[in-house]
């Protein structure tokens, strides 16, 4: 933590705070030079600086199950209950905890670093939380790290995410709120870079990606392991990139599983006295009680007033081809519009549009996964089959769609065209490649620093969700997705199925 010194007439110093490594960096992370001699440039390493009780505390600690986790426990054996391995992960636990009662104050340094040595950044206060859903229950926890004026600087000022990062205006992004450091997901402990890999490709969609970088965490100085560094999406992102005031911007997530609406709202605020979740999608879902479908122009025409049609064709396609079908699309999908129309061009026009995020399911099963019907053979049917059956808005938002004839045409095509796109067999292998060569030299330092949960060979070359999964799936997907076409073809007309 910073160091105050206090003087013998009273006074007292300037605070101060460093890191420093004793020792070529080769001998602190493992794999360092030759992971940045892959990637053509630094690796960034991220050191936290937080009070002890902060992460440990049984009361007030965030990193474990503490407190909240023995009464959920005590709970749990009084209503007699069966057990079975899953039982301790669905119990409550402190760090399970979300909102600003659970952000505890840190100190944060930002590092570049390669084999030559480490140049520090920025180093700062900020607030972190515990960040994720299932994952937060793994040994190898992600954060989310806020700026504030009340930390003092309300900006993390660097371009984190490299000078070739530029908003739609054409200006480099050299400024975060927050950002997130992410441990993989469920590939924490795979290859963890799935999810990125598969949304470098998606850049060019009409939809939002998370920019991100492999980064190597130290907490308190001790090694942390290897994390992915991503920006987050938040009302700040959305001004930054698009040009969308802040303060005009409403996002829902989905979560069918621990949510009564399957959704909430992420970013944004409801009007004072307003007390209904759904307040910002009533217009969208009072269109979908008044309309069985698209078929005729004029309601085509009226849906995409609400929301932005290339975004939805973009979106599902992109899903429906990686086959990210595990948690999605009853979980992991989001939607983001400005409440008010700006009457420009552009991202600030009141319509929804798609974001991105937690895909790293894509391929995760290898050639298996291949051969999938996604739109047919969804297996979270229970929380948003891809049809009129749902009350899930973003999986109504396709199947209105697949209703016009127009549309459908539309989304075929799309869907077929990614394998010569942004799926196009040599370049995704070629980014595959890229991302094994940037990632893989860091996994021994990693997989030794969390014992028995993998290795560098499974990881790369192993079973499920690894590295060979997606490349076994990319060297077979693009000759199976006829059939999804062909099946929306033949079951998706009038009235949606």
């Amino acid at each position: 933590m910073p160091t105050v010194l206090k003087y013998a007439d009273g006074t007292y110093s300037r605070e101060t705070s460093g890191v420093y490594f004793i020792g070529t960096m080769e001998e602190h992370i493992k794999g360092i030079s030759e992971s940045c001699e892959a990637a053509g440039k630094s690796l960034a390493v991220i050191e936290l600086s937080v009070d002890y009780d902060a992460l440990f505390d049984s009361a007030y600690g965030i990193y474990v199950k503490g407190d909240k986790f023995d009464e959920a426990l005590k709970k749990y054996i009084a209503s007699k209950k069966s057990m079975d391995g899953e039982t301790a992960r669905s119990l409550d636990a402190n760090y399970k905890q979300k909102g600003r009662e659970w952000e505890r104050f840190a100190r944060v340094t930002f590092l570049e670093c390669d084999k030559d040595g480490a140049e520090e950044i920025f180093s700062q206060n900020c607030g972190i939380r515990i960040q994720g859903n299932y994952s937060r229950s793994d040994l190898q926890k992600s954060f989310r790290l806020y700026a504030r004026n009340d930390y003092g600087d309300n900006k993390f000022r660097y371009e984190v995410f490299g000078d070739d990062y530029l908003n739609d205006n054409k200006e480099v992004m050299d400024s975060y709120k927050n950002f997130i450091l992410r441990a993989g997901g469920n590939c924490a402990f795979t290859a963890k870079f799935n999810d990125t890999y598969w949304q470098s490709l998606l850049r060019d969609t009409a939809c939002d990606t998370k920019h991100s970088r492999p980064c190597v965490l130290y907490l308190n100085g001790e090694y942390w392991g290897l994390y992915v560094l991503e920006e987050d999406f938040s009302d700040n992102y959305f001004e930054d990139v698009h040009g969308a005031a802040k303060e005009d911007v409403v996002l829902y997530k989905g979560d069918a599983e621990a949510l009564a609406l399957g959704y909430k709202l992420d970013e944004g605020e409801l009007p004072e006295g307003e007390t209904d979740e759904s307040y910002y999608f009533n217009e969208l879902l009072d269109f979908f009680k008044s309309h069985s479908g698209l078929e005729s122009e004029a309601d085509y025409e009226a849906f995409t007033e609400l929301v932005d049609p290339d975004s939805v064709i973009d979106y599902f396609a992109a899903e429906c081809w990686i086959n990210n079908k595990w948690d999605w699309p009853g979980k992991n999908w989001s939607m983001w519009k400005t409440v008010t129309d700006s009457g420009t061009e552009g991202y600030s026009d009141g319509r929804w549009r798609f974001a991105f995020y937690d895909v790293e399911f894509g391929g995760v099963s290898g050639s298996s996964d291949a051969y999938a019907n996604t739109v047919k053979d969804d297996n979270y049917k229970t929380y948003g089959l891809l049809d009129l059956s749902t009350n899930n808005p973003a999986v109504l938002c396709f199947a209105y769609m697949m209703t016009n004839e127009g549309a459908r045409e539309r989304f075929n095509e799309r869907l077929l065209g990614l394998a010569s796109n942004e799926f196009e067999q040599n370049r995704a292998l070629e980014r595959l490649d890229e991302f094994e060569k940037i990632y893989g030299p860091l996994y021994d330092g990693f997989f030794e620093r969390y014992p028995g949960t993998g290795d560098k060979n499974n990881a790369l070359y192993g079973g499920y969700a690894s590295s060979k999964c997606i490349r076994d799936f990319l060297n077979s997907r693009e000759d199976n997705i006829q059939k999804m076409v062909d099946y929306i073809n033949e079951n998706y007309g009038k009235s949606g199925r």
